[in-house]
């Protein structure tokens, strides 16, 4: 699927991104989000209402999008009429999430925080896409390297990753968290003895059936359907914590029936490399075995005012069964204010050419890339046959905030 979801803006890019916090407690619980909050709770102004360190406001667990008023009718339609009238109606569908997720907070406590989130869906699939997730709690604007979301749905599976520069994990709909986000689908509503329609409602003036149902994992949600054309115009489930703590998905459609495509990811990605550890490749391995900055450049090319080169040396290993395609323009460099530099050719000796490496042999070069001088924290990705190749190139930060061409 193209970047369609993907919000543009200036880029803030580190290998240790924050992602959803309910995904990082499944790696382990990151502590620096919490330990800016306590910064930022101890300067704040005596003026400025807030909770004592030990406890969490009770307001920040409120539902961010209050249902409408719900009306009791005399004659409403029975659940699977109203289903029948959707599937017949909707193919596609644009939808904004407006949900609230798991959040730190002083002293080790987990709070709420609103988010929001576009995506896209198919009926045919079916398949769901959401954007990256820059808009969670302590999250950035991710590089786009791909052109994909970080959660994908397609058919009973569900893709998810931390970032852009993670690898895809997998999970079926069934998954407590993760099948709720599928659940926006409608091509996943079922008609049962547990659906109901609990009353009308209306949604920007026009009439809703408001349907609870429940799906086949014993999920429930509420879905608010159109009555004049069965187009669904809100979802609205909610989930627990280990602690008890509640917090909110609801998901809000329009745009319907626009052409989109929306297909499995390519999972290529093995995961973030560290410089000196190869990564592996159908026919062998690509390592970087040296990075280092350059102020000076070439008599032919030369870094402009307030930039450095960047200079990555990557060495292959062709240990087959078949050959490995070498290009140096098939990487990019991202950073902090380094969204996708493309390689530059200083004219300088030992640079990386395109070439065709044979099994047994290995060849070793450098690829330059220009980049602002206060530049830090780099990855290097590869669109290599077969592979997608995200490698770790970062540089140190010099002391004292000096900057190295200075």
């Amino acid at each position: 699927m193209a970047s369609i979801l993907r919000p543009r803006g200036k880029p803030r890019h580190k290998a240790s991104r924050d992602r959803p916090l309910y995904l990082r407690m499944k790696i382990g619980l990151a502590v620096l989000g919490m330990l800016f909050v306590s910064l930022s709770l101890a300067c704040s102004p005596p003026s400025v209402h807030r909770p004592s360190l030990d406890q969490v406001d009770a307001s920040e667990f409120r539902q961010p999008l209050p249902e409408p008023p719900l009306h009791q009718v005399a004659k409403a339609p029975n659940a699977s009429d109203v289903l029948s009238q959707l599937a017949s109606s909707i193919q596609t569908s644009r939808f904004q999430i407006v949900g609230t997720e798991m959040a730190p907070r002083a002293q080790g406590q987990i709070g709420a925080q609103v988010y929001h989130l576009d995506g896209a869906l198919t009926i045919e699939g079916p398949a769901l896409e959401l954007q990256p997730w820059n808009a969670f709690p302590n999250s950035g604007d991710e590089p786009d390297i791909d052109g994909r979301g970080d959660l994908v749905m397609v058919d009973s599976t569900i893709y998810t990753r931390a970032n852009t520069f993670s690898e895809w994990q997998k999970y079926t709909v069934a998954d407590p968290y993760w099948g709720l986000f599928a659940d926006i689908n409608p091509a996943l509503w079922e008609g049962s003895s547990r659906s109901h329609v609990l009353g009308e409602a209306s949604i920007e003036g026009s009439p809703t059936w408001v349907l609870e149902l429940t799906n086949r994992f014993g999920r429930q949600f509420k879905a608010w359907i159109r009555e004049t054309d069965g187009y669904p115009l809100r979802y609205t489930t909610s989930w627990k914590n280990a602690k008890g703590s509640t917090y909110y998905l609801n998901a809000l459609y329009g745009r319907f029936n626009s052409p989109l495509e929306i297909t499995t990811p390519d999972m290529l990605n093995r995961g973030i490399a560290n410089p000196a550890a190869p990564l592996a490749l159908p026919s062998g391995s690509v390592t970087i075995t040296d990075v280092e900055y350059d102020c000076s450049g070439t008599s032919s090319r030369r870094p402009a005012p307030h930039d450095k080169f960047v200079l990555v040396t990557l060495a292959f290993v062709d240990t087959g069964p078949g050959p490995i395609a070498i290009s140096p323009d098939a990487w990019r460099l991202y950073g902090d204010g380094v969204n996708g530099a493309a390689p530059v050719d200083t004219g300088a000796l030992g640079l990386l050419r395109i070439q065709t490496l044979s099994p047994g042999n290995r060849v070793s070069g450098m690829v330059v890339f220009e980049v602002p001088e206060d530049a830090y924290q780099l990855m290097a990705v590869g669109h290599l046959v077969g592979a997608t190749a995200v490698m770790n190139a970062g540089l140190p930060i010099l002391s004292n905030g000096t900057l190295p061409c200075s």
